[in-house]
């Protein structure tokens, strides 16, 4: 590839590297190639009507000139040249009376022969941003001016052209001689392993380092490459263009000991063979895996003292007025200890709702979905939302009537929705208007490369858009991880956002950011509509499905493994009226089931138990009884149930009163008629 000096990126700051990459051509003034760089040369002298022209080389103590025209010299001293001030700039260095310019004044290249007093030189710069010399002009006359300086760029440009196909004529030919001379002294001595394979995959030969990891090769001519994968999958032959060279790959392979050996290959093509050079990467893979190890166990660290930052906060909230509230009970202070009572009631209720945030930012929290008008749970949240704003701060809300249904967490995405709104006002220092909008949204084929994973179709997408300054790209890089925050200390939690993006993807949505400098931002949560939503709507006046009244002395039976637990919800239901069925664990639930004379209305059970857990109990019932309604509990429900698409879930902790109207609610919507 031919570079601009202007486009490479000149890198003038390290002239130990400069040489190390200058040596990688193997440069010498005898070469017999120099009849090409004669050839421009000869244009450039031409192009700058000038007594010399040559391509100089600068090496560490001197430069040499590897074409020359008009110039009897053969090399000079570095310190005297003028090419050693041109490689410093990525531009064309011009010098029009040397006599002039304190740093030639005094030079002996002006005050002696050749006398020189213009000079024009174009750097060499190479693909990786080093100028291994120039080509240059000069006269022993000052001039006026110069406008050939484009044009020597661009034949500075040929040479460095010129130096990369040597560079690939060297590494091809030392393949060559490798092929001719199997058992030379890099052959015998690398560490690293070497192998001569045909095209088609088959062993040639192999150094001391192969046969050491891998035995020798067969004898017979039929050993093959594939032979030595680890994986089928990765058994396919490589192929390679003639004359293809520096193929890098990676491969997990099997020693003559049956040990797994992970090589870097290198890999090249000469005729009809492909030469390959490995170098075992299995100690460097197993410490990157440490390495990685170590990051996960920090990051679980930053997590781990996050969470236990805030719980221990919150448990002390709430122990502390507990035993406030004993003692004020104790002294006969009842109405100052349901104070009291009530402040844990609130730390309780934040710690559950930490462990919510927890859960959507793992895409592990349990939703409740429901059919919902997204246009009545947006005006339904507008007044909420404008209490959360302060003087500073205007609300605007822009939601039309025909937003497509969706089915949802409602509660969730109200929580979401004002959470991006809390956000959006923190982040407004100045005045300015928050925005709540929905719209329709259709996502096509073509939108599938945008970096999310969700499918096409009709989508119901929610904005909140803030005026405010913006969000710089290194902060927007990470604000959706977990315990990022920029506000103060004390000030937030840093789940918000992580929050908003896990129940969003667990929806089977996606959030979109889009934000800069003085831009103010906007952040989209997009919600699928499902395909039988219009036909499931429930009727106006509700975001939500309404809910239907339950027949009295309904039979519930219970499963919870946690004693002190089923007691509690067992009481619950008692005092609202049901009749109760205690079962210690999902199997004894199902015994009672298949043995009860009288079938219970619901059942009610926790996920995670012995012998037999929520979810198959649950697989279990309904297909044994289909009719009886099913209510999972869970504080953590570990993954999605897709083995039991009818069940209902709720989460802990949840309030006595809403655990009641769910299961009324369930009960009513499964009863006939």
């Amino acid at each position: 590839m031919l570079l601009n000096p202007s486009q490479a990126g000149l890198r003038a700051d390290d002239d130990a590297a400069r040489l190390n990459a200058l040596r990688a051509y193997q440069l010498s003034p005898d070469d017999s190639d120099n009849a090409l760089y004669e050839d421009l040369v000869s244009i450039a002298r031409s192009i700058g009507a000038s007594e010399a022209a040559y391509i100089s080389i600068v090496e560490d103590e001197r430069q040499w000139f590897k074409a020359s025209l008009g110039l009897d010299l053969k090399e000079t001293p570095r310190s005297i040249a003028f090419c050693d001030h041109a490689i410093r700039s990525s531009e064309v260095m011009v010098v029009l009376d040397a006599t002039a310019d304190p740093r030639f004044a005094d030079n002996p290249l002006v005050t002696g022969p050749p006398h020189i007093r213009f000079y024009a030189g174009a750097p060499v710069i190479n693909a990786d941003g080093f100028a291994l010399g120039t080509i240059c002009l000069s006269d022993s006359r000052a001039r006026e001016g110069f406008d050939g300086a484009p044009l020597l760029a661009a034949l500075a440009r040929q040479v460095a052209a010129l130096l990369e196909l040597r560079k690939q004529l060297i590494h091809q030919q030392l393949a060559a001689d490798l092929a001719a001379d199997q058992r030379d002294r890099l052959w015998d001595s690398s560490l690293d392993m070497m192998l001569i394979t045909t095209t088609d995959g088959l062993l040639v030969a192999g150094n001391p380092a192969w046969e050491k990891a891998f035995g020798p090769v067969p004898a017979d001519g039929q050993g093959h490459i594939r032979d030595y994968f680890a994986h089928p999958d990765e058994a396919e032959v490589v192929h390679l263009a003639s004359g293809q060279t520096d193929v890098q790959l990676e491969r997990e392979m099997r020693g003559h000991d049956g040990q797994a050996i992970y090589a870097s290959w290198s890999l090249a093509r000469e005729g009809e063979l492909i030469f390959g050079i490995a170098r075992d990467i299995t100690r460097a893979r197993a410490a990157e895996a440490q390495l990685a190890q170590v990051q996960r166990m920090e990051s679980i660290g930053q997590l781990t003292g996050g969470i236990a930052h805030d719980f221990n906060n919150l448990l002390t909230i709430i122990t502390g007025n507990l035993d406030i509230a004993q003692k004020r009970i104790a002294s006969g202070q009842v109405e100052r200890a349901e104070a009291a009572i009530a402040n844990a009631r609130d730390g309780a209720s934040r710690a559950a709702n930490l462990t919510q945030r927890l859960l959507a930012y793992a895409r592990r929290q349990s939703l409740t979905p429901t059919l919902i008008r997204p246009t009545e749970l947006i005006r339904d949240l507008q007044p909420l939302a404008a209490q959360a704003l302060d003087d500073r701060h205007e609300l605007a809300v822009e939601c039309p009537d025909s937003l497509w249904p969706i089915t949802v967490d409602a509660s969730q995405l109200e929580n979401a929705l004002l959470n991006l709104v809390v956000n959006a006002r923190d982040a407004m220092e100045q005045p300015g208007t928050i925005t709540i909008h929905g719209a329709n949204a259709l996502r096509s084929e073509e939108d599938m490369h945008d970096g999310h994973d969700a499918p096409p179709g009709r989508y119901v997408r929610f904005c909140v858009h803030d005026t405010g300054s913006g969000i710089p790209a290194d902060i927007a890089a990470h604000i959706f991880e977990p315990f990022f925050t920029t506000k103060e200390i004390g000030k937030g939690t840093g789940l918000g956002l992580s929050q908003v993006q896990g129940f969003v993807a667990q929806s089977g949505g996606f959030v979109t950011l889009k934000t800069a400098p003085g831009e103010g931002t906007t952040l989209s949560l997009w919600l699928p509509v499902t395909a039988d939503a219009f036909d499931d709507l429930p009727g106006e006046g509700s975001a939500g499905l309404a809910e239907p009244a339950c027949r009295p002395d309904c039979t519930i039976l219970l499963a919870e493994d946690n004693a002190a637990l089923r007691a509690h919800v067992s009481d619950v239901l008692q005092e609202a009226g049901f009749n109760v069925v205690e079962a210690e664990d999902g199997q004894a639930a199902l015994n009672t089931m298949r043995s009860a004379e009288k079938r219970p209305d619901l059942l009610l059970s926790d996920i995670t138990m012995p012998r037999l857990d929520g979810k198959a109990l649950a697989a279990e019932v309904h297909r044994s009884w289909p009719d009886i309604p099913i209510v999972l509990m869970t504080g953590y429900a570990g993954g999605a149930l897709e083995s039991c698409p009818h069940n209902v879930l709720i989460t802990k902790p949840f309030a006595p009163d809403d655990l009641v109207a769910l299961v009324r609610r369930t009960i009513a919507t499964s009863q006939p008629g």
